[in-house]
C-alpha cells in the first residue's frame, strides 16, 4: 500500500513538472501570437495616416520585434540539451561470452524479469540497470539494459554474484522504473537548463550590445530567466525528494525478489563483501593513479584488487575461504560504532545497509551457495580483465601512455609499507588510533604507588575495550553535533531517534543536555586513563635513570605541542577555504576594504606564514616535504602578499594560500603520527615487556 502511495506521488509529480513544462511553451506561443498580431494591426493602422503614421508604425515594429525575441529566448532556454558521455562502458555480446548469457538467461526466469537488450561491462564495483534514453521511450516501450561491473564479479562467488543479478533484474519487473527515466529524463533537462545552457547566455550578451532598448530589453529577459531558474530549482528538489522515497521502496522489492531466489546468507555476505571490495577499489584507484603519473603501470588492476582485498583481510584477522575471499562475520563486519541519532534522510535514495541487513536476517530463507568465483562465468577472463586496465588508465590519466608493465605486487608491497609505515605497536590494541593525546596537567605525572604497581599492567591499561569506551566517546561528540544542528534547525526534520527511541525534532534539546553530560564523563575518564597509561611507562622510565624519565615527559609535550599548531593550521585551512567563495564568487560583490572577513583572512593569513615559516625550520618535519611543495612555502613566506597589507586578494593568491595550507596540514598530520608512532615505541621500552627480556 506504501509503495503504491509513493507511485502515485511521483506520478504526479512527473505530471506537474511536464504540464508546467508545455504550459510555459503555451504562453510563450500566445505571447509571440499577441505581439506579432498586435504589431502588425499597428503597422497597417499606420500605413493609413501617412507621416502622422510613423511613431505607430515603429511602435508595431517593436512589437512584433518583441514577441519574435521572447519566442527565441523561450526556445533557447527550456530546449538545451548535453549528451552525456559514459566513460568505460562496454557493449558484450552472447557471442564473446556464453556461459555469462546463459547464466543471464536462466536467471531473469526465476526472477520473471525481461531479457536485457544489452549488457555492458564497467570496471567498477558495481551493478545497475537502465532504461535507454530517448523520447520514444519516455511513452513507449523502453529497452533495459544491464551493467556489469568486473570489480563486483572480482569479489563474489558465483550465488553471490547471481544475488546481486537478482536484485537487478528485480527492478526489471517494476513497473515504477518507467518513471525512474522519466526522473532521469526531466533532470537532465532541468540541469541543462541551470547549469549548461549557454546559448540563451550568449543571446543576451548579443542582444543587450545592440542599443539601449535592446539592453533594456535584455534585462528584462534576465529577470524573466531568474524567475523561471526559481521555478525549476524548487520543481527540481520536489521531484526528487519523491524519487528518493520511491527509490528506497523500489531497493527493497528488489532485494526481495533475489531473497527470493539466493537466501538471506548469500544476501548478507555478497553486500558485505561488495562494500568492502569497493573501499578497496577505490584505494587502489587512487594509487594506480599515482604511479601512472610516474609512468609506473600494472597490466591488471583486478589482479592488484584481490590483493589488497586479502591484505585488508589480515589486517583485520578475516579469514578466507577456498576460493581467497574473505568471510566477514558480524563481529568482524561490525567493528564500525554506528551513530544513535537516526533521522530519514528525504535525499537518500538507498536504504541503509543495517535496514537491509534487517530485512535480510527477518526474511531467514535458506539458500544454496556456490562457492566458485564468479569469474568462472567469463570467457578468457585475463583478457578482459586486462582490456578493462587499459581502458581506466584512459579514463584516469589519458596523458599518460603505458610503455612497461611493472608487477601488481610491487603496488601492494608500497600500500602495505604504507600503511605499516603509520601503524602504531599492536601491544596498544589500537588505543591511540586516530584521535590526538590528552593534555596532561602540570604537576601530575607522577610515578606509580607500590599498590598501583601491582594492579596495573601493559594489557589491563590497554585492554581492547577501552578502544570500544573511546569510539563511543568520539561518536557521541558527533553525536552531540547533529543534535546541536537539529535543535538550531540546521538539519530539518519533524522526529528523530536515539538509542532506537522515536522523538519529536523539540525534543533534541533535551537528549542533547544528556549527552553533554555522558560526554563531560567520558572526557574526563579519558584524560585520567591516558594520564595513568603514562604514569605507568613514566615509572619504569624511573626506575631505569631520571634522564630516561625526563626525555619520555619532554617527548609527550612535543608531541601535544604538534598537535595544537596542527590544529591551528586545519583551522587555517578551513577559513580560506570558506573564504573563496565569499571573495570570488559568480554571483556576489567581492567585500570592501573595510570588510570584517578581510581582516579575519589577513590575521589567519599572518598565522599561516608564521606557522611555515616555524615548520620550514624544524627540518625533521619540512625535510619530508616534496621539493615542489618546500618550493612554494618559501615564496609564499618571502614573497609578502598583497592582501597581508591593504588590497583585496587575488583569486590565485587565495588558491594558493588553500594549496599550500592543505598540503602541509596533510604532511604535518602524518610527521605527527609517526612522532606519536617513535614514542610509543619507547613506552614500551619501560613497561614489563622489556623486563620480561
Amino acid at each position: 500500500m506504501y509503495f503504491k502511495q509513493e507511485v502515485l506521488r511521483m506520478t504526479g509529480g512527473v505530471l506537474l513538472f511536464y504540464v508546467t513544462y508545455i504550459i510555459l511553451l503555451l504562453c510563450s506561443l500566445l505571447l509571440t501570437a499577441a505581439c506579432t498580431w498586435s504589431g502588425s494591426t499597428l503597422i497597417v493602422y499606420a500605413s493609413y495616416h501617412g507621416i502622422s503614421g510613423i511613431f505607430v508604425s515603429m511602435a508595431g515594429a517593436v512589437l512584433v520585434l518583441i514577441g519574435i525575441l521572447q519566442a527565441v529566448f523561450i526556445v533557447l532556454f527550456l530546449f538545451s540539451w548535453h549528451k552525456t558521455a559514459v566513460p568505460y562502458r562496454t557493449v558484450v555480446t552472447e557471442k564473446e561470452q556464453p556461459v555469462l548469457f546463459d547464466f543471464i538467461h536462466k536467471l531473469v526466469k526465476q526472477a520473471k524479469a525481461p531479457l536485457p537488450k544489452k549488457v555492458y561491462l564497467v570496471p567498477d564495483v558495481n551493478a545497475v540497470v537502465f532504461h535507454s534514453p530517448g523520447i520514444m521511450g519516455l511513452f513507449g516501450g523502453a529497452d533495459k539494459n544491464l551493467v556489469i561491473g568486473l570489480g563486483m564479479v572480482n569479489s563474489l562467488n558465483i550465488s553471490e554474484f547471481k544475488m546481486v543479478l537478482a536484485h537487478e533484474f528485480g527492478h526489471f519487473s517494476q513497473r515504477s522504473m518507467k518513471l525512474v527515466l522519466h526522473v532521469y529524463t526531466i533532470n537532465r533537462i532541468i540541469y541543462n537548463i541551470l547549469y549548461e545552457n549557454k546559448s540563451w547566455r550568449n543571446a543576451i550578451i548579443w542582444l543587450s550590445n545592440k542599443g539601449l532598448l535592446a539592453a533594456l530589453l535584455s534585462r528584462l529577459f534576465v529577470i524573466l530567466a531568474a524567475g523561471l531558474h526559481y521555478l525549476f530549482r524548487n520543481m527540481h528538489a520536489l521531484i526528487n525528494r519523491q524519487y528518493m522515497r520511491l527509490s528506497r521502496e523500489m531497493e527493497f522489492n528488489a532485494d526481495e525478489v533475489a531473497l527470493s531466489i539466493c537466501g538471506t546468507d548469500t544476501a548478507i555476505s555478497a553486500m558485505r563483501r561488495a562494500e568492502m571490495s569497493n573501499a578497496c577499489f577505490q584505494q587502489l584507484l587512487q594509487s594506480v593513479t599515482t604511479w601512472s603519473r610516474q609512468q609506473r603501470f600494472i597490466r591488471n588492476i583486478y589482479e592488484a584488487h584481490s590483493m589488497l582485498i586479502k591484505y585488508h583481510a589480515k589486517q583485520h584477522s578475516t579469514p578466507l575461504d577456498h576460493q581467497q575471499l574473505p568471510q566477514y562475520n558480524d563481529d568482524q563486519f561490525g567493528t564500525t560504532v554506528k551513530s544513535q541519532v537516526q533521522f530519514r534522510d528525504h535525499w537518500a535514495s538507498h536504504p541503509t545497509q543495517e535496514e537491509r541487513e534487517q530485512r535480510y536476517q527477518a526474511a531467514n530463507i535458506p539458500g544454496v551457495t556456490i562457492m566458485q568465483s564468479a569469474w568462472t562465468l567469463f570467457h578468457d577472463a585475463e583478457r578482459l580483465q586486462e582490456q578493462m586496465s587499459r581502458q581506466v588508465y584512459q579514463v584516469l590519466t589519458p596523458e599518460e601512455t603505458p610503455g612497461h608493465w611493472e608487477p601488481a605486487e610491487d603496488l601492494i608491497r608500497e600500500i602495505e609499507a604504507f600503511h605499516e609505515q603509520y601503524t602504531f605497536p599492536a601491544p596498544y590494541n589500537n588505543y591511540y588510533d586516530d584521535r590526538p593525546f590528552s593534555d596532561i596537567p602540570s604537576g601530575r605525572l607522577e610515578p606509580f604507588s607500590e599498590e598501583e604497581q601491582t594492579l596495573y599492567t601493559l594489557s589491563t591499561l590497554y585492554a581492547k575495550e577501552h578502544r570500544q569506551q573511546i569510539r563511543h566517546y568520539f561518536r557521541d561528540v558527533q553525536d552531540a553535533a547533529t543534535l546541536q544542528a537539529i535543535v538550531c534547525r540546521e538539519i530539518q526534520v519533524t522526529q528523530f531517534t536515539y538509542g532506537n527511541v522515536q522523538y519529536r525534532s523539540n525534543e533534541a534539546s533535551r537528549i542533547l543536555d544528556k549527552l553533554q553530560q555522558q560526554i563531560s564523563r567520558d572526557g574526563e575518564w579519558l584524560q585520567e586513563h591516558d594520564l595513568l597509561a603514562l604514569r605507568y611507562h613514566y615509572t619504569f622510565a624511573l626506575q631505569t635513570a631520571l634522564e630516561a624519565a625526563t626525555n619520555l615527559q619532554e617527548q609527550y609535550k612535543r608531541i601535544l605541542s604538534h598537535q595544537t599548531r596542527a590544529g591551528a593550521l586545519n583551522e587555517i585551512a578551513a577559513i580560506i577555504i570558506e573564504s573563496i567563495p565569499v571573495f570570488y564568487s559568480g554571483n556576489d560583490t567581492p567585500p570592501s576594504k573595510t570588510d570584517p572577513r578581510l581582516q579575519m583572512l589577513r590575521q589567519e593569513a599572518e598565522q599561516l606564514q608564521q606557522l611555515l615559516q616555524d615548520l620550514l625550520f624544524q627540518h625533521h618535519i619540512s625535510d619530508q616535504w616534496e621539493p615542489d611543495l618546500q618550493q612554494k612555502v618559501t615564496h609564499f613566506i618571502q614573497y609578502q602578499y598583497p592582501y597581508l597589507r591593504e588590497h583585496l586578494p587575488l583569486p590565485e593568491e587565495l588558491e594558493a594560500m588553500h594549496e599550500i595550507s592543505t598540503a602541509v596540514s596533510d604532511h604535518y598530520n602524518n610527521s605527527i603520527v609517526l612522532m606519536k608512532k617513535a614514542f610509543l615505541y619507547r613506552c614500551l621500552d619501560f613497561s614489563e615487556l622489556s623486563v620480561a627480556h
